[in-house]
C-alpha cells in the first residue's frame, strides 16, 4: 500500500506544480505536517484515500481528485468503470431541473425508447432507491450547478451497468401517472479512447441539418474533447460549411484535452486570435486559434463566417468552458442554456506509488478578456433551462432557441479584440 511514499509523492507533486505559490491560501507545509501522521496510520487503501482526498480538497479548486487504481485501469467493458465509461446504458438522458429529475432525451431505438419512455417524464426511483433517497445526501446544497452535477452522477450510477443486465425504473408521465419499466442495458456507442492515466472513455460526435424558415442551420454535438473526434468535427464542418448558421451543442460535455479548443475554434475565426491564456508557475501561454483554411480533401476553403450559437449547461465542464468562454469573450458566438460548472483548470493525471492516480490542476486559465471561468463558469447570453412542459411537447428549449437565432442572426463582423465582461 506504501502509505507514506504515496502521501509524500502526492504532496510533493502539488507543491512543485501548483501555479499559485500561496496554494489558494492554504499553508501547504502545515497541511502536510497535520495529515502525514494520519497517512502513516492508514491500514487500508480506503483510509489512505480519505487522507489524500482531505489534502487535495483543502485547496477548494476543481480538477483535484484521487482516482482509485481499479477505476483508472478498468477496460471500458468493465462493470466497475466510472461515470461516462460504463459499457451498458438504457438510452435516456437526465437533468435536474425544477426540483425534478427530468428525462430530457430518449435515444431512438434504445431500450428506453422501445419501452415507451418519453422526454418530459420524471424519474422517481431507480432500482431499489428512490431519487429522494439518492439526493438526501445533497440536502443544503446552495449551488444549483453542484446539485445538477451530483444528481446526474447519482442517476447514471443506477442506470448504467454491464450490458445484458437490467434495471427497473419508476417514472411519472405527463399525466402524472406512475409508469414502471424494466429496461435492459445495451452497449454504449462511440469510440473507445484512453488518454494517459485517466479512466477510459467513449467519444461520440453527431451532426444534422435543420431548415428554419428556408434557412439552413447545422447542428454538431459531441460528448468529450478528445483528439479522436478532431477528424469527425472537420468532416462535419465540411458537410455544413454552406449553412447559414451553426449550432454547437456541448451540454453534458465534461471536457478533455484543452488544446483541442484551438483547433475547433479555428473553424470559426478568420484571423489568429487567442481563445484564452494558460498560466503555470513557470510561464504563460496563449491558446491561439489559427484559421482553418484547408478542408479534409486538402482544398482551400474559408473558415465558417456565419453566426455560431453554443448550447451549454451545468454539465459543460473544463475544456467546454474554455471554448465557450473564450469565443464569448471575442463576441464570436452567442451562448444559450445554463450557467456552466465553473471547473475550468488545466490538469494532468499522475500515478502514485500505491497505484492510484493523482488528478491535479497545473495552471490557471483565463479568457481573452482576462476573466476566469473557474468558479463562475460561463454565463449564457440567453439563459434557457429545461422545461418539463416543453419536453413533453417534444421540444428542446435551449437547442431550439439557439437554432432559431442562428437562422436569423446577421453575419458577424471580424474578430479583432475581446469584449471585457463583468
Amino acid at each position: 500500500m506504501l502509505p507514506l511514499a504515496t502521501f509524500d509523492t502526492a504532496w510533493s507533486i502539488i507543491a512543485r506544480t501548483h501555479w499559485d505559490t500561496t496554494y489558494n491560501g492554504v499553508n501547504w507545509t502545515a497541511l502536510r505536517d497535520s495529515l502525514r501522521p494520519r497517512a502513516a496510520a492508514a491500514a487500508t487503501q480506503g483510509e489512505l484515500r480519505a487522507v489524500l482526498q482531505a489534502m487535495v480538497g483543502s485547496l477548494r479548486q476543481s480538477h483535484f481528485d484521487i482516482i482509485p487504481a481499479e477505476v483508472s485501469d478498468v477496460a471500458v467493458g468493465g462493470a466497475e468503470a466510472v461515470e461516462g465509461s460504463r459499457a451498458g446504458q438504457v438510452g435516456l438522458t437526465t437533468r435536474w431541473s425544477e426540483g425534478l429529475l427530468l428525462v430530457t432525451d430518449v435515444e431512438a431505438g434504445s431500450p428506453a425508447a422501445r419501452a415507451g419512455v418519453q422526454a418530459g417524464w420524471t424519474v422517481e426511483q431507480i432500482g431499489a432507491d428512490t431519487v429522494a433517497a439518492r439526493l438526501a445526501r445533497l440536502a443544503g446544497s446552495t449551488d444549483p450547478r453542484r446539485l445538477a452535477l451530483s444528481a446526474y452522477r447519482l442517476a447514471e450510477g443506477g442506470l448504467r451497468g454491464a450490458p445484458g443486465t437490467s434495471v427497473t425504473v419508476r417514472f411519472r408521465d405527463g399525466a402524472e401517472q406512475a409508469q414502471v419499466r424494466t429496461l435492459d442495458r445495451a452497449p454504449i456507442g462511440g469510440t473507445e479512447v484512453k488518454y494517459g492515466n485517466l479512466p477510459p472513455q467513449l467519444a461520440d460526435l453527431s451532426w444534422e441539418r435543420r431548415t428554419i424558415d428556408g434557412r439552413r442551420v447545422g447542428v454538431i454535438r459531441f460528448n468529450i474533447w478528445m483528439p479522436v473526434l478532431g477528424r469527425a468535427f472537420d468532416v462535419a464542418m465540411d458537410s455544413l460549411r454552406d449553412s447559414d448558421g451553426l449550432v454547437i451543442d456541448i451540454r453534458g460535455n465534461f471536457g478533455g484535452v484543452a488544446g483541442m479548443a484551438m483547433g475547433i475554434g479555428g473553424h470559426m475565426v478568420d484571423s489568429a486570435v487567442p481563445v484564452g491564456i494558460m498560466t503555470t508557475r513557470a510561464q504563460s501561454m496563449k491558446f491561439t486559434m489559427n484559421p482553418r483554411r484547408v478542408n479534409t480533401a486538402n482544398e482551400r476553403v474559408a473558415p465558417f463566417g456565419g453566426p455560431v450559437a453554443l448550447v451549454v449547461d451545468a454539465l459543460s465542464v473544463s475544456t467546454s468552458e474554455i471554448f465557450a468562454g473564450g469565443l464569448q469573450d471575442l463576441s464570436r458566438v452567442r451562448v444559450f442554456g445554463e450557467q456552466t460548472a465553473g471547473q475550468a483548470l488545466p490538469a494532468v493525471a499522475e500515478r502514485l506509488p500505491n497505484g492510484d492516480i493523482l488528478y491535479h490542476a497545473i495552471a490557471d486559465f483565463r479568457g481573452p478578456s482576462g476573466r476566469s471561468m473557474e468558479g463562475d463558469g460561463v454565463i449564457p447570453d440567453e439563459v434557457v433551462r429545461p422545461a418539463r412542459a416543453a419536453l413533453l411537447r417534444g421540444e428542446d428549449p435551449a437547442l431550439d432557441r439557439a437554432a432559431a437565432w442562428a437562422a436569423t442572426a446577421p453575419t458577424p463582423g471580424p474578430v479583432t479584440r475581446p469584449r471585457v465582461l463583468p
